[in-house]
């Protein structure tokens, strides 16, 4: 049964990884990839405008929080808390909820765990509070940020009120309930009292673990549970949760407690681990529940996403600050670690059309421009014909095909001012206005249609193009492979799921009968196993000589197109030793061309019954 598990993980798995699903999922890798790289290059062209070394702030930036002296343990508390920050949110927002409320989950804690704390020991110095109450503090913080994240889901329930409105009041509520709190307790005029040290100088191992763990129970608890099925129903369509029965209502209420618990427990490690105490003396309320917005955005809500992303985030907000401490740039605003990751929500936001540019089809359309002179042709008459189109329309709205019409206008505008009878006039020039730009809406309109049709079916010619060379020539090997790969594997794969839905039964059985029925039970379930394996082995053997024959298909396929582009290349230098004309000469190289690309178009044909 090992073996068969085993072999049924790994087909699914290399099935998932050819799937759209997976390609989709890659498609938005690339996209955050691509959002950050553009993001630190336009801030690296920005640190160059002020005339500092961009590209060696950005190295220094991300070397200096692991370099010698500094410590990492803070590094990897900031890790922690961006990570249950964008998973906090991430929360929210794939169910279309947007908390705006971390903040306040931080600052509710923080005001409970300040009133507990001057309970316990009667004033505002901490310092002296007996060891052990560092779970404790821990769970207090995350219930009073669960109670006041959950008020945003309870009053969105009830009353229809929008989380953001709601979160973003509770936030100054709080914030304003905390400096009254530490004015009436502690007389604080500047800063709270610092808060004492929990869990020694093991808090970021605490942290660390807890926050990993988190992201991976979520996933677990969304991808495999039923829980996590409704979760993601109530996230795609909530109307038809609502009418498949699943209680939307309480999924709001619990996730946003959720939120509470996540974003309150950052709040625990930021302000026990890294600031251990809050300034009061303005009306600047802290952004710590903001921080965790750009990391689901540019992770796009993905749980196992937000790692990677909170990776770089901490690295870099720990590395910027430390290298605008270095004597070389000394004189860059405080503001510039913010500006950086400004550029790369920015770009993250702009994924619709980051995911739309394909630079692979761009590069291969170039390509395949410069091999074939009859596709390139075929190319350039449609953007000629586009070309002329726009044109046409940038006319119409110069108003220079319509001039007359827009000079009978102007003058009856002019003759309103000298004629008697007005009315008369007025109707003239409203029923030649209404013509005229009913007739330039129209002809506009008619031509936007054109250069789409032109449009389309220019991406049809590039696209039918380029699939039908990946068909046919070399790269079309591979999908020979893989069909052979898939008619060879997914009927094994069916008659192996039957054969093991048949031995669990049998293992069912097992456990319910008599000696006399056991060995022959046990037979039958070694036979099935038996028939299991010997099905994979056959599959095995299959696919390693389809594997082989595609390795040494290739080879050959590889030597054939050297040989003619090694003709192709002697017929090009006999032809400039011709004294021929340049128009003959453009000619036989466009037809030697073209005749090259249908000898290359030819290799499955001639080698694809070899795999």
């Amino acid at each position: 049964m090992k073996k068969i598990n085993q072999w049924k993980f790994k087909t699914k798995s290399i099935a998932y990884i050819k799937s759209t699903t997976f390609k989709t999922k890659t498609a938005y890798v690339k996209v955050s990839f691509i959002s950050i790289i553009l993001g630190l290059l336009c801030g690296i062209i920005f640190l160059y405008c002020f005339g500092m070394n961009g590209f060696g702030f950005i190295f220094s930036s991300i070397i200096k929080p692991f370099a010698s002296p500094v410590e990492p343990e803070g590094t990897i508390i900031l890790l922690a808390v961006f990570i249950l920050l964008g998973l906090g949110l991430a929360l929210g927002f794939r169910i279309k909820l947007f908390n705006m409320g971390g903040s306040g989950q931080a600052i509710g804690g923080l005001l409970i765990t300040y009133l507990f704390l001057n309970a316990i020991t009667g004033g505002a110095d901490f310092s002296k509070l007996p060891g052990g109450y560092g779970i404790l503090l821990f769970l207090i913080f995350i219930v009073s940020g669960a109670i006041v994240s959950s008020l945003t889901g309870i009053l969105k329930v009830l009353f229809n009120i929008h989380e953001v409105a709601t979160s973003i009041v509770i936030n100054w509520i709080l914030w304003y309930l905390l400096k009254y709190v530490l004015f009436i307790k502690f007389d604080t005029q500047l800063n709270s009292p610092n808060l004492p040290e929990v869990f020694g100088s093991q808090l970021w191992v605490f942290a660390i673990v807890f926050a990993i763990a988190s992201i991976i129970i979520v996933f677990v608890v969304c991808e495999t549970t039923t829980v996590g099925y409704k979760y993601k129903v109530v996230g795609m369509q909530s109307t038809a949760a609502k009418y498949a029965g699943i209680k939307t209502n309480t999924f709001i209420i619990g996730v946003t407690a959720l939120q509470g618990v996540f974003i309150s427990a950052a709040g625990f490690f930021y302000y026990f681990g890294l600031k251990s105490n809050i300034s009061v003396a303005n009306d600047i309320m802290p952004l710590l529940g903001f921080d965790g917005i750009p990391i689901a955005l540019v992770a796009f809500n993905n749980f196992l996403g937000i790692i990677p992303i909170a990776i770089l985030w901490a690295v870099l907000k720990d590395g910027i600050q430390l290298t605008m401490n270095s004597p070389q740039y000394m004189g860059l605003p405080s503001e510039t670690s913010d500006l950086l990751f400004g550029i790369i929500i920015l770009f993250s936001t702009m994924y619709l059309l980051l995911m739309k540019i394909n630079v692979t089809n761009y590069i291969c359309t170039i390509i395949h421009k410069f091999k074939n002179p009859k596709f390139k042709s075929e190319i350039q008459i449609l953007n000629s014909e586009i070309r002329e189109l726009k044109k046409e329309k940038w006319s119409i709205l110069l108003n220079k095909e319509f001039a007359s019409e827009k000079a009978k206008i102007k003058e009856l505008k002019s003759n309103l001012k000298s004629t008697t009878d007005v009315e008369k006039l007025k109707e003239e020039l409203s029923n030649l206005s209404y013509e005229y730009n009913e007739a330039k809406t129209f002809k506009i309109s008619k031509i936007k249609n054109k250069i789409k049709d032109l449009k389309i079916e220019k991406k049809s010619l590039i696209d039918k193009t380029l699939e039908e060379y990946n068909k046919n020539s070399i790269n079309g090997l591979k999908k020979v492979y893989e069909g052979k790969y898939n008619s060879a594997t997914f009927p094994i794969l069916d008659q192996v799921v039957l054969i093991e839905s048949e031995i669990q039964s049998i293992n069912e059985e097992l456990k319910n009968t008599n000696t006399e029925n056991f060995e022959k039970l046990l037979k039958e379930k070694n036979k099935l196993e038996k028939k299991a394996n010997s099905l994979i082995q056959k599959q095995e053997l299959q696919i390693k000589e389809f594997k082989n024959n595609f390795v040494l298909t290739k080879q050959e396929a590889k030597k054939y197109l050297q040989n003619i582009k090694q003709n192709y290349k002697i017929e090009i230098k006999k032809l400039e030793t011709k004294s021929a004309s340049r128009t003959f000469r453009k000619l036989k190289i466009r037809k030697l061309k073209i005749d090259l690309l249908e000898k290359q178009m030819e290799v499955v044909k001639l080698y694809g019954s070899n795999i």
